[in-house]
């Protein structure tokens, strides 16, 4: 309960940072309509049909790779304009998607490239495993209506309780990267020394990172109930929909898929943070000779605190 309580308090202040700092949020925007604009072009535009079948499993693992890279640059970008904000720097946008760019995706590049080819072997998996609802009518010539477009981006068209698994699955891998990834931006390790102290915290503080997950999964299971519900009632023919509606839920997906990256990128950001801020209290201790506090003895750090946290590493 008491490590349910703080991760529920560090995703609060997080809500709160984004208020005050709104810029956290581009990057992760951007880079969901990368993957949004990518999702629909292969869906319902390109012609898989003129490929062979490896071929075909090249563009699948080159478009993995591709959001691989894109969800990396941005949280790598949220990295840097925290950095800022935690060494009471100015921030300077254009500077942290410079050295987001040139410094630390450039050395994530290996760490990007295993977890393509993990998300590819899992994509592989789902397709053998996945057993689709045979009841629901299912087309796969659609025109790219807003309706259709709502289904794909929200998951709905292609749902089952194994395509669920494999999420989840894939989330968890998702959120263990983005957890790697600050030591390469704010301690200037290399990706073999980041993937070293990412691993070792995840084993030291994996509690408090299986909470995190729950939680932001739980999040994650509200925010899509609205296009649940009326993707449900849509195929029913319950209610029909005009194209206005469809957009505004479209709309409503990029807002509620953008801000569940972004409390996975906070969260472990914030996690990583808190570590760093506790080492710090543990080297002090040693030194003072005093007992070794543990993390939860430390206050967790917040954007919001005026404390430069990463001023004194």
């Amino acid at each position: 309960m008491d490590k349910l309580s703080r991760t529920i308090s560090i995703l609060t202040d997080t809500l709160k940072q984004l208020l005050r700092h709104p810029l956290l949020l581009i990057p992760i925007i951007l880079g969901w309509i990368y993957y949004a604009s990518a999702i629909i072009y292969f869906n319902y535009h390109f012609n898989w049909d003129s490929y062979t079948f490896n071929q075909g499993m090249l563009i699948i693992f080159l478009i993995l790779l591709s959001f691989c890279f894109v969800f990396s640059l941005s949280s790598f970008i949220l990295l840097e304009i925290i950095e800022q904000i935690e060494t009471n720097n100015k921030v300077n946008l254009l500077k942290a998607l410079s050295d987001a760019i040139f410094i630390d995706t450039y050395k994530a590049l290996p760490i990007i490239f295993i977890w393509a080819i993990i998300y590819f072997i899992l994509e592989i998996l789902e397709a053998i495993f996945s057993r689709r609802d045979r009841d629901r009518d299912r087309d796969d010539n659609k025109t790219a209506s807003y309706e259709n477009i709502a289904g794909t981006l929200s998951g709905y068209d292609s749902f089952s309780l194994t395509s669920l698994s494999f999420d989840i699955v894939k989330s968890g891998i998702r959120l263990i990267v983005f957890f790697i990834f600050p030591a390469i931006a704010w301690e200037e390790e290399n990706f073999i020394g980041a993937i070293k102290k990412g691993t070792s915290a995840v084993k030291e503080h994996f509690q408090e990172l299986l909470t995190g997950f729950i939680s932001i999964e739980f999040v994650a299971l509200i925010l899509g109930i609205p296009a649940g519900i009326m993707l449900s009632l849509s195929e029913h023919k319950v209610m029909t929909f005009s194209d206005s509606a469809w957009l505004c839920l479209i709309l409503y997906i990029a807002f509620a898929s953008s801000l569940y990256l972004y409390l996975q990128q906070m969260f472990a950001a914030s996690l990583y943070l808190w570590i760093i801020k506790w080492k710090r209290a543990v080297r002090k201790a040693k030194l003072a000779k005093m007992p070794i506090p543990e993390l939860k003895d430390i206050t967790p750090p917040s954007l919001l605190d005026n404390v430069p946290d990463l001023k004194y590493r």
